[in-house]
């Protein structure tokens, strides 16, 4: 079988998995909602459990009696960790299914590919989950996502806060930067030199790679030439074991700063748990609220585990903000979807949470004509006029060759850190 082909069946079987949900009763019609993930590719490892999350918050409007009397459907496809795959599967989404709104993508570089060809001219409202490079604020500012881009987990603006604070704290003066070339890796690699500089650190070298390359041996010796106490490694769990265990097997200091996108238990399988001597991650958390109980506590009934990684309860999340959004406009056209995201959420109003409870509880309210907003499985979520949410940073590591998380930097920490810099 043709590789192409092949991934062109695993993406039609998961839209199989994932297209209906269960619902109390048999509704009258069906809103379909797209979605595009990496379900293979380099964050095909994480992407399966986020897709779940999406999936999980379509099966509890459903099981609240869907949105506006209709089932809600979501049309999952795989964009192979490949901008030009992402963009194809959107314009199907777009024009053959006609969604008004897209739940992803994962990838920044996927995602930024997306707004700019597909949904921003096109008017459909998009929501990443995962994305987190800061160039789409600055898209925002620039007028070009016309107010269509959103996404529930926080800007690298952020984590390289959180990230440059702990290897700070850790003692580390010495480190060197690794990142995969697109947005995601850029965006991150550039904030957390500046703050890590500001701290009194020194980036001992800043060296880029591309994805899909059988090495990275001549990558990891010019980021070894400084002589750095750590790496850290911004990148996915394909390209990024390869650079994980070519750096070993170089002599490079077994002491790991890991972001988000490497936040998997493969990962840390794949490379050896007994070669990472020290790993200090960061990733985007969620604030302890009745919502965050509710998402694991249903994640599990449904699935039977929940992995220690990022944002899963960001795709529920944005899945929830839409179906409220689509509730409250008596609506799902995109535009009525994007002007009411604001008005289910922020903090103003009566707080519904995470749930089928939670969403009869917001449509029994927007019934009677009272406010509310919308606590999600991440915490609150407040939408910036730039698409953009506050968050605080989990904190993990490694532990018996097990990822856990370890603590949680809160955004008022965060905040302080850059008015301190």
């Amino acid at each position: 079988m043709k590789k192409s082909l092949k991934k062109t069946l695993i993406a039609s079987a998961v839209i199989g998995v994932f297209a209906v949900a269960p619902v109390a009763a048999q509704a009258a019609c069906t809103t379909t909602i797209g979605s595009v993930m990496a379900l293979t590719g380099s964050l095909g490892a994480l992407g399966q459990s986020i897709a779940k999350g999406a999936d999980l918050a379509v099966d509890t409007v459903n099981k609240a009696g869907g949105v506006n009397g209709c089932t809600l459907k979501l049309a999952l496809l795989d964009d192979q960790t490949n901008p030009a795959v992402g963009v194809t599967a959107a314009k199907q989404l777009v024009d053959i299914n006609h969604v008004p709104a897209i739940v992803g993508a994962l990838s920044s570089g996927v995602s930024m590919a997306i707004l700019t060809s597909v949904t921003a001219p096109s008017h459909v409202v998009q929501i990443s989950p995962a994305s987190t490079s800061p160039s789409f604020t600055e898209l925002a500012k620039q007028g070009t996502t016309k107010g269509y881009w959103f996404r529930t987990a926080p800007s690298d603006a952020l984590q390289s806060v959180a990230m440059a604070k702990e290897a700070h704290d850790n003692g580390l003066k010495r480190v060197a930067v690794i990142y995969i070339k697109n947005p995601y890796g850029e965006g991150l690699a550039g904030e957390f030199s500046t703050y890590f500089k500001k701290m009194g650190g020194d980036i001992t070298a800043s060296v880029p790679y591309n994805p899909n390359q059988p090495s990275y041996r001549s990558e990891v010796n010019s980021a070894l030439q400084g002589h750095p106490q750590a790496v850290f490694l911004i990148g996915y769990p394909g390209d990024g074991t390869t650079v994980a265990r070519e750096w070993i097997s170089s002599g490079g200091p077994q002491v790991f700063l890991l972001p988000d996108g490497l936040e998997s238990q493969k990962f840390v399988d794949d490379v050896g748990a007994k070669y990472m001597k020290k790993v200090i991650g960061t990733a985007g958390g969620s604030v302890a609220t009745p919502s965050l109980t509710t998402f694991k506590n249903d994640f599990k009934a449904k699935y039977g585990n929940f992995p220690t990684q990022a944002y899963m309860t960001n795709a529920y999340d944005a899945v929830m903000v839409i179906a409220l959004a689509m509730e409250k406009a008596k609506s799902a056209d995109a535009t009525a979807i994007k002007d009411n995201i604001r008005a289910v959420t922020g903090t103003a109003g009566v707080p519904v949470y995470a749930g089928a409870k939670g969403f009869e509880k917001a449509k029994m309210l927007m019934k009677e004509g009272k406010p509310f907003h919308y606590v999600g499985a991440v915490g609150e979520l407040t939408f910036d006029k730039y698409g953009d949410v506050s968050g605080p940073m989990a904190i993990w590591t490694v532990k018996g060759g097990k990822v856990e998380q370890t603590g949680m930097m809160s955004v008022k920490t965060i905040d302080a850190i850059i008015k301190k810099y």
